[in-house]
Parts: C-alpha cells; structure tokens; sequence
C-alpha cells in the first residue's frame, strides 16, 4: 500500500516568495533528439543529419532549439505548480548544445503582478562549463480556476 501524502496545495501569486529558486539538470541524449523529432516533427537536417552538419561552421549536430527551451518547463513548473498554467515564454539562445552535453537551468521569481496573478520566472540555462547556453523567461499564470 501506497502510504505517500499526494495532497498538494494550490500555489498562489502571493505564496510564491521573489527571489525563490528552482534548478534541473539533464544530459542530452541521441534518444531525446529523436524523441522530440518525433512528438514535433521538427527534422532540422542541422539537428537530425551529421553529414549536413558536418558542413556547417558548427561541424556537428545541435541539439534542436526548442528542445533545449523545453528543459525550462521543470523550473516554473516546481516553482508555479499546483496552479498555475504557462502563458509565455521568451528564450534567446547564445550557444548551440550537443548530445552529451549536461545543461542546468536555474529558475528564479523575479517580477510578480498581483492583479494580473502573473509571476515571471527567469530561466537561465548553463551547459557542463558553467557557459550561459540560453536566457529568457517563463509567465505563470496563477490561479487557473475559482
């Protein structure tokens, strides 16, 4: 018998404190390429054929861009969740991410809008050097339902 409390409660604009922090890491495999070409479709020859890259000035495969914005999702998601739905999301990439790369994202509160009951969450992420691969953030909408 399963004896774990699956209770969560709602989060809200007001009980998500500024400055909270959240952070996943994750090292990219040759399956979740695949696996996102799949679900989306996207079959980028850059990201999905090494002979077409390999003539490209990056000379290998990246990873897909919104594959690498996906890792985002967990951070607002820990910080935002139960109760909120994501209704934004800006990300500027400045480095290309490779198979075996391990990227974290840090996740951080740092606007909230009470009367809207938005929260933004910055979500920066690093690769395995500690280098800022990509910056943006995620809008949180709170309290979806009355």
């Amino acid at each position: 018998m399963n004896t774990n409390n699956l209770t969560e409660v709602e989060k809200t604009v007001e009980s998500i404190p500024m400055g909270q922090k959240a952070y996943y890491s994750k090292t990219v495999t040759e399956a979740d390429v695949a696996i996102f070409q799949g679900i989306t479709g996207d079959g980028n020859a850059l990201s999905t054929n090494a002979s077409f890259a390999a003539r490209t000035p990056l000379g290998r495969c990246p990873i897909q861009s919104e594959l690498l914005a996906s890792f985002t999702w967990p951070v607002s998601t820990m910080i935002a969740s139960p109760g909120a739905v994501t209704i934004g999301q800006e990300l500027t990439f400045f480095k290309p991410v490779y198979v075996g790369d391990t990227v974290t994202v840090v996740g951080e509160v740092t606007k909230k809008v009470l009367e809207k009951k938005f929260v933004y969450v910055q979500t920066t992420i690093y690769n395995q050097n500690d280098e800022m691969v990509a910056d943006g953030f995620v809008l949180e909408l709170m309290r979806v339902h009355s």
